[in-house]
């Protein structure tokens, strides 16, 4: 039984790594980071690296259970699903998990590259589920930097600090990037349920890796 992540920062493969020993994986886990997919889709668009980022997700979809952890080429895993639907998608457990608690989502991001994916798989999800949702976004664009030097504390707090005050009247909050799960911890207080995408993924990726080997 195989497990493999597609990642876009070396920060992300101690993470899931763990949250797949957490959650009982006994198979093989592999990891491969390209970094350049999404420096690259920043710039120049999604478009830009489609062949590429496909390219890689058809490579690793022998792999039992295959898991994209960036949420800004998101709508590319997605595209990959419909030829293999073993192929995990970060942020949808996620926001399926969203469209059950109200109808106020406060989807909180820190890049603008992922907005429109996100808020067009929020959509697709309420749509699904049969339920209207009214998103507001909130940017923490001004915690990025903090993760670029490698600085996850302040990171964290410059993410807990701007949610605290634009959360408002939220009937849940999204951390939409799996990046900003190192803010969880400090929004214990917020009043609302925080929701984070990295271990929904994972426990959906297991899941199927689970059926592939059967």
């Amino acid at each position: 039984m195989r497990l493999s992540f597609l990642h876009t920062g070396d920060i992300h493969v101690a993470t899931f790594e763990a949250l797949a020993a957490e959650l009982g994986f006994d198979g093989v886990v592999t990891h491969r980071v390209e970094q350049h997919l999404l420096d690259r889709a920043r710039v120049d668009g999604l478009n830009s690296v489609r062949d590429e980022t496909l390219a890689v997700l058809e490579e690793f979809s022998s792999a039992d259970a295959v898991l994209c952890t960036c949420s800004t080429i998101g709508p590319l895993t997605d595209e990959m699903m419909a030829r293999a639907t073993n192929i995990v998608r970060i942020d949808r457990p996620a926001l399926d998990a969203a469209c059950q608690h109200g109808g106020r989502r406060a989807i909180v991001i820190c890049l603008e590259s992922t907005r429109g994916p996100t808020l067009d798989l929020l959509a697709e999800c309420a749509a699904r589920a049969g339920v209207e949702v009214t998103p507001r976004v909130i940017m923490c664009e001004g915690a990025w930097p903090f993760f670029e030097a490698g600085d996850l504390d302040g990171f964290a707090a410059a993410i807990a600090k701007t949610v605290q005050k634009e959360v408002g009247d939220a009937d849940c909050a999204v951390l939409a990037q799996a990046s900003m799960r190192v803010a969880e911890g400090h929004l214990g207080d917020l009043g609302v349920p925080v929701i984070t995408t990295p271990r929904l993924a994972v426990q959906q990726a297991i899941e199927i890796a689970r059926r592939g080997s059967d």
